[in-house]
């Protein structure tokens, strides 16, 4: 879901994937293994142009079934080039690693968080994702 697009922009996703290490789409991951989540969205629209000079911010928590606490398992930064025709769409994408042994044995729910940014000031544009919900198993 995506809010405050600047007029003229169309947002479709964000998306998160829960991968095995070895691209398997997969929502229970072995503690001796880990993952990874692999996160989309794209844009179209006359406006698209203003995102070149943008960068995104991709955050990942995981925050236990439970009483623990969220963990903030990972960040990415991907530019916001313009590679498509003028009216988009233009496809993003980042992958946050969740390395063996980071997240203990249990069930979470992932949040993923895009903020955006131009020239070092917060851009209005932001996407969230709630879930899913994984499951961290002792392993083979």
């Amino acid at each position: 879901m995506w809010d405050d697009l600047a007029p003229g922009i169309t947002g479709a996703g964000p998306t998160a994937t829960v991968q095995d290490p070895d691209g398997t789409p997969n929502n229970i991951l072995d503690v001796t293994v880990g993952g990874s989540v692999v996160v989309d969205w794209s844009f179209q629209g006359v406006g698209i142009a203003l995102l070149d000079l943008a960068e995104f911010t991709v955050e990942l928590y995981a925050d236990p079934v439970g009483p623990a606490s969220n963990v903030l398992v990972g960040t990415a930064v991907v530019p916001g080039t313009i590679t498509v025709p003028p009216t988009g769409p233009n496809p993003y994408t980042a992958t946050i690693p969740i390395p063996a042994g980071f997240l203990a044995v249990g069930a979470y729910r992932l949040t993923t968080l895009i903020t955006c940014s131009e020239g070092g000031f917060s851009a209005p544009i932001a996407g969230f994702v709630d879930g899913p919900i994984i499951q961290v198993r002792p392993g083979p």
